[in-house]
């Protein structure tokens, strides 16, 4: 069976005062802080406990918001989008894939695991595709013109960043064949 394309675009992704991309960053970095706080508590120790992962969080925060300035100043993260009649693939722009060794790099060199993993995970997300019939879910921020595509269980979930002009053909694209 011959795969149509039906929508092709690039698009450039902010990051600083992007609310997808820090709340990304609660989930990888946050998590991690609170366990380890968890994980200090149990020593008895709890001004460790509670300093250790804000202090964690908080150089994590100071980096994320370092990268984010650089990464915005330079115009954003370069995407590209492909949507066909099998179903959607994305890949990331040189720069994203660079940004992701660095914080692999960066997190190694701070001896922090979370921090290194997280660099990890994100260069091996860098290219991803997920066919419809393995979409279970979607979510639709209208005001950010995003559409957050989660495949079944070992996809890995895509956020489509549309512009302002072809927002509404592909949410109803992908809204009609999530349906069938």
């Amino acid at each position: 069976m011959d795969e149509d394309v039906l929508f092709k675009w690039d698009h450039k992704i902010k990051m600083l005062f992007n609310p997808i991309l820090w709340g990304s960053y609660l989930a990888c970095f946050g998590i991690p802080a609170i366990l380890l706080g968890i994980g200090f508590s149990v020593t008895g120790n709890i001004k460790v406990a509670l300093f250790f992962p804000v202090a964690l969080m908080a150089f994590f925060a100071v980096l994320w918001f370092i990268v984010g300035i650089v990464i915005d100043i330079g115009g954003g993260f370069s995407a590209s989008f492909v949507i066909t009649s099998r179903g959607i693939y994305f890949s990331s722009g040189p720069r994203a894939k660079k940004a992701a060794d660095m914080a692999a790099v960066i997190g190694a060199f701070a001896g922090s695991a979370s921090g290194a993993g997280a660099g990890l995970l994100a260069r091996a997300e860098q290219d991803t595709s997920v066919t419809w019939d393995k979409i279970k879910k979607i979510k639709v921020r209208k005001g950010m013109h995003y559409i957050f595509v989660r495949g079944s269980f070992g996809n890995k979930p895509i956020g489509l960043y549309c512009n302002k002009e072809n927002f509404d053909s592909i949410l109803s694209l992908v809204q009609s064949k999530v349906r069938s």
